[in-house]
């Protein structure tokens, strides 16, 4: 009786701590996305979908596409202050843009960015600019 006890509370806190996970996932909020294309940030486009939570804690998701593969950034911040990021480089492995599909796409770097940085400082700026001021205020202060 006492085994099933205690495995009972086992899977009820596993199934809290899953569930807690996954509200925290969902708290992101798409509250703008721009398509860059026109500003010839990449070869073959871009774009940005600006995420945000309750808090003001906002995050900028970035694609840039290329003729041998893309570049995914991701950007954690409040404010105009970056807290975290992340960079996620792909190539593809078929031979013409016509033909890339989700199974001929390989993930070729996967790493954290030091928002200490001041490159990748830079590298924020240069996109956060693309974010209309008054969505900035409303979502991220």
């Amino acid at each position: 009786m006492n085994v099933a006890k205690g495995l009972l509370v086992s899977v009820l806190c596993l199934s809290s701590g899953l569930l807690a996970a996954q509200n925290h996932h969902s708290q992101w909020k798409k509250v703008y996305e721009r398509n860059l294309t026109d500003f010839e940030l990449s070869p073959e486009g871009s774009g940005l979908v600006l995420l945000a939570q309750p808090q003001g804690r906002c995050r900028m998701d970035v694609d840039f596409y290329g003729e041998t593969g893309q570049d995914k950034y991701q950007y954690e911040f409040t404010r105009d202050r970056l807290t975290a990021g992340s960079h996620r480089e792909y190539r593809y492995t078929a031979a013409s843009l016509s033909e890339v599909t989700k199974d001929k796409i390989k993930l070729v770097r996967n790493e954290k960015l030091n928002p200490a940085s001041g490159a990748v400082k830079k590298e924020f700026r240069d996109i956060y600019q693309y974010v209309p001021n008054k969505v900035l205020k409303k979502y991220c202060f």
